[in-house]
């Protein structure tokens, strides 16, 4: 409840209050007159009759002494003479309070009093002697009667108007008597009630009052807190910038009458700056761009302006002009306010370092071309002189097989496997040397074609080793089918060979598409390319100690002897230069008796 609210509820129940104490007053006042008018209806009967009883006794009376002569019976008569009008007094006074009374009050005063002459009359014109009423005392006699029929007449109506004015004001004063408790019990609820409101309001405002002087005390608290943190952070910060190797410095810029930007204010400037430029921190404060990089104004004050105004960030590479000397700065400027933030990395080193790998790059480049070339033509020229070996070695067994013996025919046996095994190698040695010299441009494989041909190609091997495949759906890959080809048909041939012998080779082949982010959490690898596809080819052969899992991978690397297992020790490094020219990446997983598993990352096709 708000403050606002609660001054309204106690405008209310204030004027609520008011209002019933009003009413109440009223009632209360309304009581009072109410019991003072029924006291003085039932003192107008009383004296009312009184004064009839009085009158009765003295009539009484004087009639008892005509008939007795006995003086005694005057007795009320003279009671009556003396009280009566202190009575008829009362009556009168009351009859102010009273109108409806009034004039037969006024009415039965005039006939007491003349009921009372009346018999003082009869009294003095009595015979003391007892004789016989005489003709006037039996007038006034008969007089007195008619007065005192006309006395109860009167007292009776006053009686009776007075009665009425008492039931009514007995039944007022009931419903003052009834309402008027109601209204203080009303007044004391609401009073309770209002009082009880203000406390409860005192109290959560003094509940309120803790809280928020609970909640200033940790503001304030936090205040100081956060005040050290800025402090310490502020501190830090300058540690931060004076620590860095870059120079940071702040500028503000400097317009002209037409609110153009004509130079820059130095605002702050960290060590490494002051270094750069030869000058104190303070000294820098007070100069300008121009002052230290007057040399590079023209060339950089457009592009510094364009950051002021369009907010757009500066970077470039560039030689400055600083102390004498051309330095390389790699130049970094954000907007900062009506300024910016400058930043200068000298990369004078790694651009000498960056000239230097560019030169040892294409040193390399050209020494790899040679490689290349001396591999392709040494392989090339090494084909006739073998074709010839072999040629006669082949005439050697067909025309003189029955002039040699066993010794000789062994000799050209070993001479013609040594050349095949030769011609085999110059073979994977131009196939390895054309990788990087082919001409045609990647595309979409398919691989399920590319499986499909691979296994009519070694057909005979599969047929006889009893090999048996299983292929999943593997997504398209982007590079050259016949490199791609020659991939996994090494991989395939190379899971059939290396069999258990008492095993059938049975070869596993599944692949799924990879993000290049995926590739890199999973393998060491930086990615080229948005999307991959992993291809994994799974065999149940003899295996290998995963310690050469890399050492397979280079050239005449074996390992076992030739006579275990035919080939010439180039076919998996043949498959990584295929899959390094695509980008990609190739690996290799195994348990000795158990197989192997080649895992082969390339890119996938759009």
């Amino acid at each position: 409840m708000n403050l606002q609210r609660l001054r309204i509820i106690f405008s209310l129940v204030m004027g609520l209050l008011i209002l019933l104490c009003i009413w109440t007053y009223w009632n209360l006042s309304n009581y009072i007159e109410t019991v003072g008018t029924v006291r003085q209806v039932n003192f107008t009967i009383q004296t009312t009759t009184q004064v009839l009883s009085t009158i009765k006794d003295a009539e009484t009376g004087h009639r008892g002494y005509l008939l007795t002569q006995d003086e005694s019976y005057l007795e009320p008569f003279y009671h009556a003479d003396v009280s009566i009008n202190t009575e008829l007094v009362k009556l009168d006074s009351v009859s102010e309070y009273v109108p409806e009374i009034r004039d037969d009050v006024d009415h039965l005063d005039s006939l007491v009093h003349a009921q009372l002459n009346t018999i003082d009359k009869i009294l003095e014109a009595n015979n003391w002697k007892n004789s016989p009423l005489e003709a006037g005392e039996i007038l006034l006699l008969q007089q007195g009667k008619k007065n005192m029929d006309e006395i109860r007449l009167v007292s009776d109506r006053i009686i009776q108007a007075a009665r009425k004015l008492f039931l009514v004001a007995i039944e007022d004063e009931g419903g003052f008597k009834t309402v008027t408790p109601i209204n203080l019990l009303v007044i004391a609820l609401i009073a309770f009630g209002g009082i009880l409101l203000l406390f409860t309001r005192a109290v959560m405002l003094l509940d309120e009052r803790d809280k928020k002087s609970k909640i200033l005390e940790m503001a304030v608290q936090n205040l100081e807190m956060e005040t050290q943190k800025r402090v310490h952070t502020g501190n830090l910060l300058r540690n931060v910038l004076d620590n860095s190797r870059d120079g940071i410095m702040a500028f503000t810029a400097v317009r002209d009458n037409e609110n153009l930007v004509t130079d820059f204010d130095f605002i702050l400037a960290n060590e490494a700056s002051a270094k750069m430029t030869h000058q104190s921190q303070d000294q820098l404060i007070k100069m300008r761009l121009s002052d230290i990089f007057s040399e590079n104004q023209s060339q950089f004050l457009s592009e510094y302006t364009r950051v002021v105004e369009t907010g757009v960030d500066f970077r470039r590479e560039a030689e400055v002009h600083l102390n004498g000397q051309m330095t390389w700065f790699k130049i970094l400027a954000v907007k900062f306010n009506d300024g910016m933030l400058v930043t200068l990395s000298d990369i004078s080193s790694e651009k000498e370092t960056e000239h230097q790998l560019r030169n040892y790059t294409q040193e390399l480049k050209r020494s790899n071309e040679d490689l290349e070339q001396f591999a392709y033509v040494a392989s090339h020229d090494l084909q006739e002189p073998l074709r010839k070996i072999r040629s006669f070695g082949d005439r050697l067994i067909t025309k003189y097989h029955d002039k040699l013996d066993d010794t000789g025919k062994d000799y050209i046996e070993r001479m013609q496997v040594a050349s095949g095994r030769m011609q085999n190698l110059i073979e994977d040695l131009l196939a390895f040397s054309r990788i990087t010299r082919s001409s045609e441009l990647p595309g979409k494989v398919d691989l399920k074609k590319v499986f499909g041909e691979i296994c009519d190609d070694l057909s005979d091997q599969i047929s006889r080793e009893n090999a048996t495949f299983e292929f999943a759906k593997i997504p398209a890959v982007l590079g050259v089918k016949a490199q791609i080809q020659r991939l996994f048909q090494n991989l395939i041939s190379n899971a059939i060979k290396f069999r258990k012998e008492n095993e059938n080779p049975h070869i596993t082949i599944t692949g799924e598409k990879l993000t290049a982010l995926e590739v890199t959490s999973q393998f060491a690898f930086t990615p080229r390319y948005k999307n991959y596809v992993k291809i994994t080819v799974s065999d149940n052969g003899i295996g290998f100690d995963e310690k050469y899992a890399e050492q397979i991978f280079n050239v005449f690397q074996r390992l076992h002897g030739k006579n275990e297992f035919e080939g010439t020790g180039i076919g998996l490094a043949i498959c990584k230069k295929i899959v390094t020219h695509h980008g990609g990446l190739i690996t290799a997983r195994s348990n000795e008796g158990i197989g192997s598993e080649f895992i082969v990352i390339l890119p996938a096709s759009n």
